[in-house]
């Protein structure tokens, strides 16, 4: 999988405000062609944003990168 389709659909996934963004990011997880790795990381991400919308707390945590020097 390219890393830039990759990194839209984890962004996309992380700062969903809705369930809708969600279903979108679901339905292109599905269509694209991806190592297995990669569909369950994405898969475990979804679940847990879409817990926790379900749970009311739709301010998701934003990855930050850290710099090694």
């Amino acid at each position: 999988m390219d890393t830039r389709v990759y990194l839209h659909l984890t962004e996309s996934i992380r700062t969903a405000r809705d369930a809708a963004t969600l279903a979108a990011a679901r339905h292109l997880i599905g269509a694209c062609s991806m190592h297995p790795i990669e569909r369950d990381t994405l898969e475990r991400l979804l679940i847990g944003c879409e817990a926790a919308l379900r749970a009311g707390d739709a301010e998701m945590p934003r990855a930050t990168a850290t710099r090694a020097d």
